[in-house]
């Protein structure tokens, strides 16, 4: 693909999923901003497998829901690997908590919506304006099927995953003459983080509910997210892609 020599920030990009993105991007010929929360040792520990591949990488401490601490992110990558071109907003807090709106306290409701939402919204404001001033820019929204559809104990958590589309289209609408797209990727569960973290019997109800009957391998998700931040998709912009192996689909 034709990003080779791009710049690619990943929120999140010390986790599961968000190493695998951070690795395909890499791999494509990107060089890797791999943002951590607190401790910075798993951001490096991805960084050092980006450059082992013989692209530079910089682990980067972000907390996303600072706009503060994402401005000062940016101006790091910026003077060390270059302004950022390819975003991918994957950061994310909440989806392992099982909790009812009733039972649902307000500071957990507030720190997911800060973190899922505000800071997708900070950091596309700290990097849009350079992209839309080069007149080229990509930016992944990492949304989910919770957001389309719902979930019992999920309030927050899906609000902010439907949040991420709304606020998708909007940058779209605002970045499609310039030569920025904007577009969001809907997950179903996949091999990885917090899936492992569903109790056993939940998981296997889980994929039962799918078409596939079978959890996403992370690869084939990074797959959607390379070619949305490569040229090849320059008029895909505005789209929310759901990679879920057919979980909106009536199974019997």
């Amino acid at each position: 693909m034709s990003i080779e020599g791009k710049v690619a920030l990943v929120t999140g990009g010390s986790g599961a999923l968000g190493r695998v993105y951070a690795l395909t991007l890499a791999n494509k010929g990107c060089n890797i901003a791999v943002t951590g929360h607190s401790k910075l040792e798993k951001a490096e520990a991805v960084a050092e497998e980006i450059r082992a591949l013989g692209r530079k990488a910089a682990a980067v401490k972000m907390d996303v829901s600072n706009l503060d601490e994402v401005q000062a992110g940016v101006q790091k990558i910026g003077a060390e690997l270059g302004p950022v071109d390819i975003l991918v907003n994957n950061a994310a807090f909440g989806i392992v908590r099982a909790v009812t709106l009733v039972n649902m306290s307000k500071a957990d409701w507030d720190r997911d919506l800060a973190v899922n939402l505000t800071g997708a919204f900070n950091t596309i404001k700290c990097c849009l304006p350079g992209m839309l001033e080069r007149g080229w820019g990509r930016i992944v929204n990492i949304s989910s099927i919770s957001g389309t559809m719902g979930g019992i104990g999920q309030c927050s958590y899906a609000a902010t995953k439907a949040g991420l589309i709304g606020l998708t289209k909007t940058v779209a609408l605002e970045g499609a003459r310039k030569g920025v797209t904007c577009n969001a990727v809907v997950l179903g569960v996949f091999w990885g983080g917090s899936f492992y973290e569903v109790a056993p019997e939940f998981r296997e109800r889980i994929i039962k509910r799918l078409a596939m009957r079978r959890a996403g391998d992370p690869q084939e998700v990074a797959n959607v997210v390379a070619f949305l931040a490569s040229e090849e998709a320059s008029y895909v912009t505005g789209e929310a892609i759901e990679v879920s192996g057919g979980a909106n689909l009536f199974t019997f």
